[in-house]
């Protein structure tokens, strides 16, 4: 005959459960509620109408003609400058001398497409050094004209001339008329 596991009221012998300490037979006061915190949104994504909207981004500003005497647009003799210039406040166009009594006359035509060359007080010499090598067809516009403008005034429409900065070891930049984020 085989053995039964269980004892004589028939349940399996199991200890008994730890007893808790009761009070004396009063019913204990039932808990205040808190309200749940909101649920976290899903992973991934937010509420979108929490935060405010972005601003409009604003277009770049496109100039097409600067005046001449807006921008500072004069002449420069030539023995203003010389080899130990340091850089100031302006920029250069060297031109020939019809362009820039034309310049001087109706003021600046910018545009991408065909930028003005600029650049700072060092190069000066650098590029009317590189003009004059042509002279017969430099002799046929008047020589060679040195304009310098105010660099606050365009300092936002220029961009950086890798090529003659290169060429000349200045700094050269072109004339675009549409404005940048950052000002060189």
């Amino acid at each position: 005959m085989t053995r039964s596991r269980r004892n004589e009221t028939g349940e399996l012998p199991l200890p008994h459960p730890p007893t808790a300490p009761r009070d004396n037979g009063s019913v204990p006061a039932p808990k205040k509620r808190t309200p749940r915190p909101p649920a976290p949104p899903p992973a991934g994504q937010e509420d979108l109408f929490a935060r405010p909207l972005p601003p409009v981004p604003v277009p770049p500003r496109r100039v097409t003609h600067l005046d001449a005497t807006e921008i500072g647009l004069s002449p420069v003799p030539l023995r203003h400058f010389g080899p130990a210039d340091a850089t100031d406040g302006f920029f250069y166009i060297v031109t020939t001398s019809s362009q820039a009594d034309a310049m001087l006359a109706h003021g600046l035509s910018i545009s991408p497409r065909t930028p003005v060359s600029l650049t700072e007080r060092p190069g000066v010499m650098a590029w009317y050094v590189d003009m004059s090598e042509d002279m017969e067809a430099i002799s046929d516009e008047g020589g060679v004209a040195i304009l310098r403008l105010r660099r606050f005034m365009v300092n936002d429409l220029v961009e950086n001339d890798p090529d003659h900065t290169r060429a000349y070891g200045v700094p050269c930049y072109f004339l675009t008329g549409v404005t940048r984020a950052a000002p060189i």
